[in-house]
């Protein structure tokens, strides 16, 4: 008698510098992606059946995430019961120790639930790091989170004004890249969340106080590409 398949829901997060961004890459592909580590990580617990992540959110190279999703079936032995929450999330992360990659949270969830089908809503914000000579000069607590700019000069108050003007429902088109299925997905999408705000830093706060942070956070509720939170050189997305 073979013991029941158990879905589990997982929470996790990385730093994107080393992969070709989240998404499983082909086997042949010298740069892996973070879905490859994560599926090979899941092998190694033996479980019988075919291994598949079903990551929620896309980001690309270079890209981290402070809070990605993911679902993922385990079928153990007869003999074997369901792995627990805690100790999947221990043995996940035993598996990843080389790499920067974390799972936060896991949990066993009903057989038909979806991670990318039922998030709820995903951020993305952009970093500024303003003062910055050069991008090798940029603190190395900050290194590959911020977009280094020279000038120190920023024109706060027309920025929020057209940022103001993405808030709502629009077609935005003009904003995605063109692909195969571009035709097949709906461009209207609805931003309930747009603003710029100064961003904290721990160099800044403790040393170098000549490099000012800004932060621009984007939040869009649930809709075909779902939820997480990541960033990247210059982005955090949530």
């Amino acid at each position: 008698m073979q013991q029941t398949v158990a879905r589990y829901l997982i929470f996790f997060q990385y730093t994107g510098s080393k992969y070709s961004g989240v998404m499983k890459a082909p086997a042949h592909q010298a740069v892996q992606g973070v879905g490859n580590h994560l599926e090979n990580a899941v092998r190694k617990l033996k479980p019988v059946n075919e291994v598949c992540v079903s990551i929620s959110s896309r980001t690309d190279t270079g890209v981290h995430a402070l809070c990605n999703s993911a679902h993922v079936d385990i079928q153990r032995r007869a003999d074997k019961p369901p792995l627990s929450e805690q100790s999947l999330l221990e043995a996940l992360n035993f598996q990843l120790k080389e790499e920067p990659i974390r799972i936060t949270r896991a949990y066993r969830v009903h057989s038909d639930f979806h991670a990318r089908y039922q998030a709820q809503s995903r951020t993305y914000v952009y970093r500024l790091a303003l003062g910055c000579q050069h991008h090798t000069l940029m603190p190395l607590t900050e290194k590959d989170l911020c977009w280094a700019l020279r000038d120190t000069r920023l024109n706060i108050d027309a920025m929020r004004e057209a940022s103001a003007l993405l808030l709502g429902t629009h077609d935005f088109s003009t904003f995605r890249a063109l692909s195969s299925d571009a035709p097949f997905k709906c461009p209207v999408k609805t931003l309930d969340l747009a603003q710029l705000e100064p961003g904290e830093s721990f160099s800044q706060r403790h040393f170098q106080r000549d490099i000012q942070f800004w932060e621009l956070t984007f939040k869009s509720a649930q809709d075909d590409r779902s939820a997480g939170c990541y960033w990247s050189g210059s982005t955090f997305c949530k």
